[in-house]
């Protein structure tokens, strides 16, 4: 059997779409467990939990007790829903990067970059608005419908607070933590993904297996 040029590269061409789309899913699985999950929804440390200090301290200045259980399970509910969605909307990031390297143009294979920062962008915006609608949405389920529930006695003063720090600030904060990890990451995946391609184009130049 003969290996013939067009053979090859398309071999070549299969390894960087692997090595590619490799390098997207641990960069968006990062984003997501490490960044997103880890670093805001569920932090390491309960004094980084910025839901739980704020509604123990809102609590506090209006001499209310919290039942601790409940609360707890207002939250745990909301937030393993709130990962499901991201880890859901994520999805379609690999998604992206997949098709970008399925329509890589073979006499303009840099153009991939360009192009995907492009699609990028538009997926980002269409995230924060996607995410605010759904945040604001297990907000009120989750933890604004319970809190007749998780205090020790009705006091209108404490709901009124409560919602607004979670609807406005808390979400606001959210999304702000979005963009800031969303550029960093974008930025190493898309330099990552360039100096591959820069790599194909070098060795499809000077290989002497495309003479």
């Amino acid at each position: 059997m003969v290996v013939v040029k067009e053979d090859i590269l398309k071999q070549h061409k299969q390894i960087l779409m692997t090595a590619g789309l490799e390098l997207a899913t641990n960069n968006t699985n990062s984003l997501i467990e490490d960044d997103i999950i880890n670093g805001v929804i569920d932090p390491p440390l309960e004094a980084m939990d910025i839901v739980k200090q704020r509604l123990l301290n809102i609590a506090k200045n209006n001499n209310l007790v919290l039942d601790s259980e409940k609360f707890k399970k207002s939250l745990d509910i909301y937030k393993n829903k709130v990962k499901k969605e991201f880890r859901e909307i994520f999805k379609k990031r690999i998604k992206i990067i997949k098709e970008s390297y399925s329509n890589m143009d073979d006499d303009k294979p840099l153009d991939l970059v360009k192009n995907l920062k492009k699609d990028l962008v538009k997926f980002n915006k269409e995230l924060k608005k996607e995410s605010k609608e759904f945040l604001l949405k297990l907000i009120n389920e989750e933890i604004v419908n319970d809190l007749d529930d998780i205090i020790s006695e009705d006091n209108l003063k404490f709901k009124k607070e409560v919602t607004k720090f979670l609807q406005t600030t808390y979400i606001k904060q959210i999304l702000e933590n979005l963009d800031m990890k969303l550029l960093v990451k974008d930025t190493i995946l898309l330099n990552s993904l360039k100096e591959q391609i820069e790599r194909f184009v070098f060795t499809t130049e000077n290989s002497h297996l495309f003479d």
